[in-house]
């Protein structure tokens, strides 16, 4: 029998983030996960907000966030405004200070590793798959495929390929078949501290520099476009006719597809158990606020196993899981479902949602109120 306070499922970034948030030195921490589930040499990379640097400052990450330059400007625009008229439609900045910072999630997994095997308080079990769990009084007892048992107090989910999800969170799914695969591209590029995104008919395509001579590429296209199947110079000579007298991309490093899947999940905690990350909310990589959403999870978990424990509660009790599912419903609501409505209207070829998308646009542009709120939402600073 292994004995832990918090079991963690997945060995995803979520999970690596959020056992260092949980440990202490009274509370320890498993996490369980399968490798298989995991592509290897992924070229991912995350856009971190402010509020998301600031936390892996907290968790002290500064050999990831060094490796990386500010986003100080943010431009955003259709395709065919920007032939036409030669310059973006929306233009976000933070005067004196960041946006936020493009990393790599294979460096960050890398550090985050050399963390986890620094700490004393958390234990991973690889390549581990649960086979069901019990739901007792004071603990709950999780069955492994192998027949050991782990007697937990709370179990945070952030895998979705799990059997403990498909047992205890049946019809609470909502899921869209996006038909829209990732096109990511690390390549070589001079400019920084700038990111754009094009809204094309195909999809968006974003410019994420992540230093001074790396850059990442993302275009989000449908699965029967014909550039998916292009090699690598043939997707370097469309990106830069993308980003003519803008930026130039010199060389592509790595190039790799991932499929997109929308998925949401309408409960989101049962008795002792909780879903934060892709377990909860899988989203359209539009908006870049993937991960930062599962951090927002993260520390909004935090702040209520804190405050029920100052309260007298046990660790894991369902009261503090209610309430933190209530407090993260409006924003996890906001950015899953909000992202995939973006994505159609950018690319929608009706004259009347043209026309109402292009008043939209010049609005937020105008609007300097409505661009600082946009700022503070996507930067974490609204909360």
């Amino acid at each position: 029998m292994i004995d832990t306070s918090i079991t963690i499922i997945g060995l995803g970034i979520t999970s690596k983030l959020a056992a260092l948030t949980l440990a202490s030195n009274r509370r320890k921490i498993l996490i369980i996960g399968d490798e298989k589930l995991k592509k290897q040499s992924s070229n991912l990379v995350t856009f971190f907000s402010s509020t998301s640097i600031n936390f892996l400052r907290e968790l002290h990450l500064d050999d990831v966030i060094n490796q990386s330059s500010t986003i100080n400007k943010i431009s955003c625009g259709k395709l065919e405004d920007l032939r036409k008229k030669n310059k973006f439609q929306i233009h976000f900045q933070e005067n004196n200070s960041e946006l936020g910072r493009v990393i790599s999630n294979r460096i960050l997994n890398e550090i985050l590793n050399a963390k986890l095997n620094e700490n004393k308080n958390i234990n991973i079990l690889k390549n581990t798959n649960i086979e069901n769990c019990k739901f007792l009084k004071e603990e709950n007892i999780l069955l492994l495929e192998n027949g050991e048992k782990i007697c937990t107090k709370l179990i945070v989910i952030t895998e979705k390929k799990t059997s403990l999800i498909d047992q205890n969170f049946k019809n609470s799914l909502v899921k869209k078949d996006l038909k829209q695969t990732s096109l990511v591209l690390d390549v070589k590029s001079r400019t920084k501290n700038h990111a754009y995104q094009i809204f094309t008919k195909k999809g968006p395509i974003a410019y994420l520099p992540i230093n001074e001579n790396h850059a990442s590429v993302i275009w989000s296209l449908d699965n029967s476009s014909d550039e998916l199947e292009y090699n690598k110079e043939e997707i370097l000579k469309e990106v830069n006719k993308f980003y003519e007298d803008i930026i130039f991309c010199d060389e592509v490093i790595n190039m790799q597809k991932y499929k997109l899947e929308f998925e949401y999940r309408k409960k989101t905690f049962l008795e002792s158990m909780v879903l934060i990350g892709d377990a909860a909310h899988s989203i359209h990589p539009i908006a870049g606020q993937g991960l930062n959403l599962s951090i927002k999870d993260i520390l909004e978990l935090k702040k209520q196993i804190n405050k029920f424990n100052y309260l007298g509660y046990a660790l894991g009790n369902s009261l503090s899981l209610s309430e933190y599912a209530n407090l993260r419903l409006s924003d996890t609501v906001l950015y899953s479902f909000s992202t995939i409505y973006l994505d159609e209207i950018f690319k929608n070829r009706n004259y009347l949602v043209d026309k109402v998308s292009n008043f939209g646009i010049k609005a937020i542009e105008k609007n300097n109120t409505i661009k600082n709120m946009i700022i503070k939402s996507a930067t974490g600073e609204s909360n």
